[in-house]
């Protein structure tokens, strides 16, 4: 590979580390933030859920806006806007004006999102699909890290102001990266973007089940990084910093599940890795509700649990170019990527409603069912694109 177009993946891959970093900063600190800005558990989830409707607009308008501006546009101005809201929210007093710097912060993740995934998708190998999102997992892991070392601290604002001072950086490097990426003219935009109607897409086959895969998998990776450190805080009595490791070991597992995934895309079918991942997620559903004596066993099921979730969302994204037309592709991803968001929105704020007016003890629960919906969505997608396992990959 030549030196500028490493250089240009390497950009898109750090960009993702900047679609990552923030993820997971708010559940990690929310045991200290809740406290410091007097407000209660459960209102978490509407932090959540406003972020995850402007992200949920931001994705469903992708398409228009990658016919109206080209991808490097998007991405400088997205990451940009998330890292000034990052620094903003470190300055609040209140709780009600951290849902002002919500609305930035959730445009630019949706944004950032579409653009990369419709990119790879359309210009890359499935190896580098997975790449990209172990990058992700690289900056959701390294958020709740920074979080815990200044949580340490006692002080969770620093946090905000490191993790938003990184995103500058990475968007400073995105500028440099400009001359690099592949010119795409009006006319092009025009037709890889043009307008598809919801039901001609909804009568693609595989593209229903492919959505609601996305919908239930976001919901499970969120309550792996939105709830775990509260619920191991509150149901097995660790403290702030160890709780908010587990978010990090979560990561961490995610992360390494890609990168693996990644490894393994040249010879196994992305369908294979998919349910691999599928079947681990169930099983540290199961585990976690069960009681050890040792911490570290709970650290190797929460490793499990983002081992298995590492595989999924990649591969499905990559088996898009495998099983969808070329001019439906931006659609279809900002379909899956926006009912995806309403996982995180619109699920996991419901599962917070219900931990904080029942208990959190369920938690395992939801992992365990949601796991055993998605596998079951999986089987039906299968049916619906058998002729992928006759695709060599």
């Amino acid at each position: 590979m030549k030196f500028k177009a490493f250089y240009l993946l390497l950009i898109i891959y750090i960009t993702f580390i900047a679609l990552g970093l923030p993820d997971a900063l708010l559940g990690s600190a929310w045991n200290l933030i809740r406290m410091d800005l007097s407000t209660s558990l459960e209102t978490l989830g509407i932090m959540t859920v406003t972020i995850y409707i402007m992200s949920i607009l931001s994705t469903f308008n992708a398409p228009r806006l990658l016919r109206k501006f080209e991808t490097k546009w998007i991405t400088l101005v997205s990451v940009s806007f998330t890292g000034l809201a990052l620094i903003g929210i470190s300055q609040v007093n209140e709780f009600y004006q951290m849902l002002f710097f919500a609305l930035p912060l959730g445009v630019g993740a949706g944004a950032i999102d579409v653009s990369l995934n419709h990119y790879l998708a359309s210009h890359y190998q499935a190896k580098h699909m997975n790449y990209l999102h172990s990058f992700y997992g690289i900056g959701v892991t390294m958020g709740p890290s920074i979080m815990a070392y200044t949580l340490n601290l006692n002080e969770w604002r620093l946090g905000y102001i490191i993790v938003g001072s990184i995103l500058i950086l990475i968007a400073l490097l995105i500028l440099t990266s400009f001359k690099l990426w592949k010119k795409e003219n009006h006319e092009q935009r025009e037709e890889t973007h043009r307008h598809i109607s919801l039901k001609e897409i909804l009568h693609t086959k595989g593209a229903f089940e492919s959505i609601f895969i996305f919908l239930i998998y976001v919901h499970i990776e969120s309550l792996g990084g939105v709830w775990i450190a509260s619920y191991f805080f509150i149901e097995k009595g660790v403290g702030y910093a160890v709780a908010a490791l587990f978010t990090t070991t979560f990561y961490l597992a995610l992360t390494a599940g890609r990168l693996i995934s990644g490894f393994l895309s040249h010879k196994v079918n992305p369908q294979w890795l998919v349910r691999i991942g599928e079947a681990l997620m169930l099983i540290a559903g199961i585990l976690m509700f069960l009681k050890f004596n040792h911490e570290f066993i709970y650290f190797i099921i929460v490793f499990m649990f983002g081992l298995g979730a590492g595989p999924i969302y990649p591969n499905m994204m990559f088996m898009n170019s495998l099983v969808f037309e070329k001019y439906k592709l931006s659609k279809i991803i900002s379909l899956q990527m926006g009912i995806g968001y309403m996982g995180f929105g619109l699920l996991t704020p419901l599962a917070g409603l219900f931990f904080g007016k029942v208990s959190i003890y369920y938690y395992p629960v939801f992992i365990f069912i949601m796991s055993l919906i998605l596998i079951l969505f999986t089987i039906s997608y299968r049916k619906h694109t058998f002729h992928l396992s006759k695709i060599k990959i």
